[in-house]
């Protein structure tokens, strides 16, 4: 009963939403931070750069299980669709997610050559991450009642755990394939532990469920999975680029390189979460100057961050980033400092494709991500080919910016189609 009273009450829900935010957001980025660190210490570089490209492989298809419906949810304030509806739609993608994980490593493997090995480590990566999808549409419906604060709870407290048994398995295991076996394992015990006692608290106004009603669900978000599944890819095209061109150990590289990168992603979730449901409501009442004055105060404090981020990157990232992964990245400090731009713009692109799920004009999400996707998947094999990290680092800014300007000209239009309707 205590614990369920730790999850459900707080004395003030306001702060206390931002601060378990600001935890969930920071055991979300650096998750994948403790596991390098300890994989390149007990099993080696070229497990390290199995794990890099299982994580983005797992996140791609992580899409596909979440669907882009996160934000749909919460800024569906009036309840258009009920819980069991948001929730029968995850069962069908979360499904789909893992058919289509199998299919593709399958294809992968034989492609680039993966050994046994590596094709399990990211089957059941996939499996690992399949978990944040379920609990994700629970999450979804607190913070969409209000309670962030009880959604970020529940993930600091199972994400958390599960990190830690994972480490412990590679440190006392030394194989990365039965440690995440372990892990996998735990984190659905801890989920349904910690979802069971609170899952029908949040009831809302309605209760019913209606397959209609879930297929209309799925088309309207469509849009919104194409763009995140997309957004995912582009983000990732240089990973995927150096799997096929280079070597795992380049890839582990790469990935150390491009670990701050979820700095800047975490600093802006500790601003931007906590908003999004006001925001949905400032656009509900047609409040512009308000809701535009918070969009241009986010765009600025994503700068400010950036910023930041490449100069405490360039004075102390590279003999920190040396020493945690145990590996010297001194030549790589310049694509450091690039990916780190193409970062900003990376959460620029992120809160711009939420204000426009806000303001519901997410259809034309698609076809932004669709260009910059095209590009991706023509240029990074090549660049990367010609110009190794480099050329991965560059190719990484150019699409994130590309991507930025993309959604910042869509919701100026989306904002003028909308406002009159």
């Amino acid at each position: 009963m205590w614990f369920k009273n730790f999850l459900l009450y707080s004395k003030n829900e306001k702060l206390a939403s931002v601060v378990w935010n600001m935890a969930g957001s920071i055991v979300s980025a650096f998750q994948s931070v403790v596991f390098l660190m300890i994989l390149t210490r007990t099993v080696g570089l070229v497990q390290a750069g199995i794990f890099t490209i299982a994580y983005a492989n797992a996140n791609l298809f992580l899409n596909i299980g979440k669907y882009g419906m996160r934000c749909y949810q919460v800024s569906d304030v009036q309840e258009q669709y009920s819980f069991k509806e948001y929730a029968y739609s995850r069962g069908i993608t979360v499904v789909a997610m893992l058919a289509v994980s199998f299919v593709y490593t399958g294809y992968a493997a034989v492609t680039n050559g993966y050994s046994s090995e590596k094709f399990w480590i990211i089957i059941w990566m996939c499996f690992y991450k399949a978990a944040d999808a379920v609990e994700d549409v629970f999450c979804g419906n607190y913070q969409q009642k209000g309670r962030l604060d009880v959604a970020s709870k529940v993930l600091v407290i199972r994400t958390g755990i599960t990190v830690l048994v994972y480490a412990i398995g590679i440190v006392l295991l030394h194989n990365q394939l039965y440690a995440l076996v372990i892990a996998t394992i735990i984190s659905y015990v801890l989920m349904i532990w910690l979802l069971h006692d609170i899952a029908f608290f949040f009831r809302g106004n309605k209760e019913t469920m209606q397959i209609g009603q879930v297929i209309q669900l799925l088309k309207s978000c469509f849009p919104l999975f194409i763009g995140c599944f997309l957004s995912f890819y582009i983000g990732n095209a240089p990973k995927y680029a150096i799997d096929a061109q280079l070597s795992d150990e380049v890839q582990a590289c790469y990935g150390f390189i491009a670990m701050p990168v979820f700095v800047i992603g975490m600093l802006n979730n500790f601003i931007f979460n906590p908003l999004l449901h006001k925001m949905a409501i400032l656009w509900g009442k047609r409040n512009i100057s308000e809701f535009m004055r918070k969009i241009l105060l986010q765009v600025g404090i994503i700068v400010i961050i950036t910023i930041v981020c490449i100069i405490g990157a360039w004075l102390i990232g590279i003999p920190v980033l040396s020493w945690l992964y145990h590996t010297n990245l001194a030549p790589y400090k310049t694509e450091m400092l690039i990916i780190l731009a193409g970062g900003g713009f990376l959460g620029l692109s992120g809160m711009l494709n939420a204000m426009i799920t806000v303001i519901r004009f997410q259809k034309s999400v698609a076809w932004g991500y669709s260009v910059v996707a095209v590009l991706a998947f023509l240029l990074s094999d090549s660049i990367v080919r010609m110009y190794g990290i480099m050329g991965a680092a560059l190719m990484y800014t150019i699409l994130m910016g590309g991507l930025s300007m993309c959604f910042g000209g869509m919701l100026i239009v989306g904002m003028y189609v909308k406002k009159y309707r």
